[in-house]
């Protein structure tokens, strides 16, 4: 078996997609199953240098031209990046995302089965809405594309019944689906060292969406209520840590708050830390909670998206509703019995769920059953 792995981001793009699609392309070697990656980079460099002409004339204008200029170049780029492997002897097409993977289905003659893993949070179109200033007229234009994307592929992989629920609206009625949910294969690591302070992390770019400043608020509630013996790990980067950084500074919290940027293995400073919290207000199946899993650090997380299939409401999801109330269920785990209970109680949800090399066999199993439905 020989599978080309396609993607519209870039390898060095912060995305738990590359995190997922690497991965899968080291467990499948290991397999023995041949793997080529393709990805934004590989477009021909004459296209790249057209598409860098339009970028300037289309992507400052914003809302649909933007989007119009995103859709044409990524599409276009994956096709002709595709069309260069034509007599290769691949199996199936495993996209990251439907662009790439109808553009690569299209370039190799349409003579492959293609599988999606979906990995978007609710659907393209709505996360675009939601980045754009987009009229009805071009939404629905929008939605008709997808449509015609999708309509294309017919075996699905969704990391959360979250994504398919949110998603249907724009799929196929005949297909075939596997919800499997994003695993890792880590191995063991050693327990915090002890400490008198509680060491907090969280793992994500830095953004509004994945809300890290309401980690920075609980921390200047906790201080407000005379509580010292705490720390704030916040891990990664991204477009809100200078101001972040800045609001920190001026709450007098740079000793209480820690930035530490993107990391290649978040995961070995979470397992440094005594409890890991979720703060975004949409997610999917992030592989920072996944990863907290693995090395045994408890998790509290906002119930947004497809958390809650992760997360229980009974074994950590928070449920404050204003930065007081969610600061008092925080404290609350402060107690380390409370916290044991709760990595005890999550470490059934990453065995039975979230094991590794089952996933990776029934996803091995579902692309020979899409090779010879094809």
């Amino acid at each position: 078996m020989n599978v080309l792995i396609t993607t519209s981001l870039a390898s060095t793009s912060p995305s738990g997609v590359v995190t997922y699609y690497t991965a899968l392309a080291r467990d499948l070697a290991d397999k023995g199953i041949g793997v080529t990656v393709i990805e934004a980079g590989d477009t021909p460099r004459l296209w790249r240098t057209v598409l860098n002409v339009l970028k300037r004339l289309m992507r400052p204008i914003g809302g649909a031209f933007y989007v119009l200029y995103d859709e044409f170049a990524y599409f276009t780029g994956l096709y002709l990046a595709a069309r260069k492997l034509r007599r290769e002897p691949f199996t199936l097409i495993h996209a990251q995302d439907v662009r790439s993977g109808v553009a690569a289905y299209l370039a190799l003659r349409r003579r492959l089965p293609v599988v999606l893993t979906c990995h978007f949070n609710d659907d393209p179109v709505t996360e675009l809405t939601a980045a754009f200033t987009l009229s009805n007229w071009f939404r629905n234009r929008l939605s008709a594309w997808y449509r015609f994307l999708f309509s294309m592929v017919t075996n699905y992989v969704f990391v959360s019944n979250y994504a398919y629920r949110k998603s249907m609206h724009l799929l196929p009625l005949v297909m075939r689906k596997r919800i499997l949910y994003n695993t890792v294969n880590i191995e063991d690591t050693a327990p915090p060292a002890p400490s008198d302070v509680l060491r907090i992390s969280n793992v994500g770019y830095i953004d509004e969406r994945k809300n890290q400043r309401l980690l920075i608020d609980i921390a200047q509630e906790l201080h407000r209520r005379s509580v010292r013996n705490f720390s704030i790990w916040l891990i990664g980067d991204g477009p809100k840590r200078a101001e972040y950084e800045q609001l920190v500074n001026q709450l007098h919290l740079s000793d209480r708050v820690k930035f530490y940027g993107r990391q290649e293995s978040p995961w070995k400073l979470v397992a440094q830390t005594d409890l890991y919290i979720h703060t975004a207000l949409n997610d999917n199946c992030p592989y920072s909670i996944v990863e907290a899993f693995a090395v045994k650090t408890p998790v509290l997380a906002l119930p947004v998206g497809g958390v809650p299939e992760l997360v229980s409401e009974a074994y950590g999801q928070l449920h404050g509703t204003d930065v007081s109330s969610l600061t008092s269920e925080v404290l609350s785990y402060f107690d380390e019995s409370k916290r044991a209970t709760l990595a005890h109680e999550q470490s059934i949800v990453s065995t039975t769920r979230l094991n590794h090399h089952r996933s990776l066999s029934e996803l091995i199993s579902f692309y020979k059953q899409a090779a010879q439905c094809l």
